[in-house]
């Protein structure tokens, strides 16, 4: 079996066909790349460059987040409609006004 820093390889360049070997060969899902003092998801790994067919290629075999990478989202998540509402009231305010 292959080692994580070569699945870490494969999702962070988007190497699908790599891992789509891996995994119909019995590979396991979830395993985790630790660097910076956490541990990161496959996922996460194909998300942050931009491989987002491996991102969905990776779900699709049932890869999951790590809790603090799930919470991070929701967070980032949380921000991205929170300026979606002030951008709503802004023109909203300023249609009123016209």
């Amino acid at each position: 079996m292959e080692n994580i820093e070569k699945l870490w390889e494969w999702a962070c360049s988007g190497n699908t066909e790599k891992l789509r070997n891996y995994y119909e060969n019995g590979g396991s899902i979830n395993n985790r790349h630790f660097a910076f003092g956490e541990s990161h998801s496959l996922i996460m790994g194909a998300f942050r460059n931009s491989q987002f067919d491996t991102v969905e290629y990776l779900m699709s075999v049932g890869e999951e987040l790590t809790d603090k990478e799930y919470s991070d989202i929701k967070g980032e998540m949380r921000k991205q409609e929170i300026l979606h509402s002030l951008v709503e009231r802004k023109e909203l305010l300023m249609d009123i006004n016209m």
